[in-house]
C-alpha cells in the first residue's frame, strides 16, 4: 500500500502480507460479492421459480439445507447502517401485515415443491433489520409457519440477528418457547460517546445484561462490533472486545464500517466520505489488534468477519461449505440450489402497492436467477473456502489450489490450528490481510477460468 504508514501498529509479516495484496487489488474493497451484483439475474421471476423447481425436485436426496427468513423491520433507523432495511412504526401496520402475508404465501409455495419436504433443515437463521421488531405474535407466527412447512428437527438450530433492546424477558420467553438456540447481537461498540454517535439508546451496562440473559439460557451468543468509526482507538475497540468476551459470549463478529446508500449522510458528517489509504491502514491496524486479542483469547476465525470459541459453528454463515443449499425467504434475500443462484425484490415491491395485486402471484416473489457457468462451477469452491475462512487444497480444482499456494506465499493464508487437512498435507485460514482483501480476490477468482486468464 504505497504512502500508507502501518510500521509500530502491525506486526512486520503482517505488514508484509498487506503490503504485497496492496500493489495487486484495491486497499478500498469490501467483502465478496453475490455472483447477481456483477452478472446480474438472467432469468426472470416465472424462469428462475421454474428452474428451481426442476433444481429442487432432482436434489431430493441431496442431504441438509439451511433456511435464511429476511425480515426487514427495525424500530428506528440507525444512521450508520447500510443494511436492506425500514423502520416499521413510522411505516403503517398494513405494509408490514401485507409483507407477512407475502411471506406466508411464498413458504406455502416453497413447501409444495417436490423435492424439498424430504431434506432435513441444519439451520433456521432470522436476519434483518431487527426481525423481532414486528412484534412477538408476528413473529411467532412466521417461525411456526416454518416448522410446519419444512423438515425442521430437535437439532435444528434457530438462530436471530437482534439489537440488545429487544432482549427483554419478555422476548426471550418467546425465543425460549420457539427453541431458538442462537443469538447475535449487534451491539456494535459499547463505548457511551461512540454508541450516541451511532444512534443505539441503551446504556452499555444493559447491553451486557442482555447478553448474559441469553448466556443464563444457554444459548450461543455471539456480538457484532465495528471497527474504523469515527474517532475509534485501537483501545476502545480492545475494551469493547475485553468487556464481551469476560461475559461470556461464544463469537465476535468484527465489521468494517461500510460505505454506502443508504449510510451515505452519515458518513460525510462523521468525516468518512472519502477514506484514503492512510485512513484505511488505521482501520487495517484496528483489524489487527482486535483480531490478535480475540484469538489470544481462545477464538478463531471461522468466516471473514467471525471469530468463534468451539460451542460457536457459525452455521447459517457456512452453510456453502458443508455443501448445503439454502433457501433464502423474504424481501431481498439471497438463495441458492445446486448451481442455480437466485435473489428476491426488495421490501417496499414485496409487501406489494396498497390495493394492488400482491406481487408474485403465480410464483414467489423474486428478481430473478442465474445458474453458475461452468468455469464458475470451478472456481466456486475456493471462493466458498475463503469466505468460511477454511480452504482445503484438496478439495479444489488444480488451478484453484495453485492459487491458494500463491496466496498463503505471500501471506494471505496461513496453515490452520487445526481442523482435517487433505493430501495435501495443509488446511489453511485466512490471514488478517487475506480476509481484508477477500473481496477483491474473489471477483478475481470468478475470472480465474475464463479461456483468457
Amino acid at each position: 500500500m504505497s504512502g500508507a504508514d502501518l510500521s509500530g501498529t502491525v506486526p512486520s509479516a503482517v505488514r508484509a502480507a498487506w503490503d504485497s495484496a496492496a500493489a495487486r487489488w484495491p486497499v478500498g474493497e469490501g467483502m465478496p460479492q453475490p455472483r447477481w451484483v456483477t452478472r446480474g439475474l438472467p432469468d426472470g421471476p416465472a424462469q428462475a421459480w421454474d428452474a428451481l423447481a426442476d433444481i429442487i425436485a432432482a436434489r431430493a436426496e441431496s442431504g441438509p439445507i439451511s433456511i435464511y427468513v429476511h425480515l426487514p423491520f427495525c424500530e428506528t433507523r440507525c444512521p450508520f447502517c447500510d443494511c436492506h432495511a425500514t423502520v416499521a412504526p413510522r411505516t403503517s401496520r398494513d405494509t408490514v401485515d401485507r409483507f407477512l402475508k407475502t411471506l406466508a404465501r411464498e413458504v406455502v409455495r416453497w413447501a409444495s415443491l417436490p423435492g424439498i419436504g424430504t431434506r432435513r433443515v441444519t439451520t433456521v437463521h432470522f436476519g434483518g433489520g431487527t426481525p423481532l421488531a414486528i412484534g412477538a405474535d408476528a413473529f411467532e407466527g412466521v417461525a411456526s409457519a416454518i416448522r410446519d412447512a419444512f423438515r425442521t428437527h430437535a437439532g435444528t438450530e434457530w438462530a436471530l440477528e437482534s439489537t440488545s433492546r429487544l432482549l427483554d424477558e419478555e422476548h426471550l420467553d418467546v425465543l425460549a418457547h420457539l427453541d431458538f438456540t442462537r443469538i447475535h447481537v449487534g451491539v456494535q461498540t459499547l463505548d457511551p460517546a461512540a454508541r450516541r454517535t451511532l444512534g443505539r439508546r441503551e446504556p452499555p451496562r444493559q447491553v451486557i445484561e442482555r447478553i448474559e440473559a441469553c448466556l443464563e439460557r444457554g444459548w450461543i451468543v455471539s456480538a457484532d462490533l465495528l471497527y474504523g468509526l469515527p474517532g475509534q482507538t485501537a483501545e476502545a475497540l480492545r475494551s469493547d472486545i475485553a468487556h464481551l468476551t469476560a461475559a461470556g459470549v461464544h463469537g465476535v463478529s468484527l465489521y468494517h464500517l461500510n460505505a454506502g446508500p443508504h449510510n451515505r449522510r452519515f458518513m460525510e458528517r462523521s468525516g468518512l466520505g472519502v477514506r484514503d489509504e492512510a485512513r484505511l491502514a488505521a482501520d487495517f491496524a484496528l483489524l489487527v489488534g482486535g483480531a490478535s486479542l480475540l484469538e489470544s483469547l481462545g477464538y478463531r476465525r471461522n468466516h471473514l468477519t467471525h471469530f468463534a470459541l468451539p460451542q460457536d459453528g457459525n452455521l447459517y454463515a457456512r452453510h456453502a461449505l458443508r455443501g448445503e443449499d439454502l433457501l433464502a425467504l423474504g424481501s431481498s434475500a439471497d438463495g441458492v440450489f445446486g448451481d442455480y443462484f437466485y435473489r428476491h425484490i426488495e421490501v417496499d415491491r414485496y409487501a406489494g402497492a396498497p390495493r394492488s395485486k400482491p406481487a408474485g402471484a403465480g410464483h414467489p416473489p423474486l428478481a430473478g436467477g442465474g445458474r453458475f457457468t461452468a468455469a464458475e462451477v470451478r472456481a466456486r469452491p475456493l471462493v466458498t473456502q475463503l469466505v468460511a475462512a477454511e480452504v482445503r487444497p484438496d478439495t479444489l480444482h488444480e488451478r484453484s489450489r495453485a492459487y491458494a499456494a500463491a496466496l498463503a506465499e505471500v501471506g494471505l493464508l496461513r496453515p490452520a490450528d487445526a481442523g482435517p487437512a487433505g493430501p495435501s498435507g495443509v488446511t489453511w485460514t485466512l490471514t488478517d490481510a487475506g480476509s481484508w482483501f477477500a473481496g477483491a480476490i474473489a471477483a478475481e477468482l470468478w475470472d480465474l477460468y475464463r479461456p483468457e486468464a
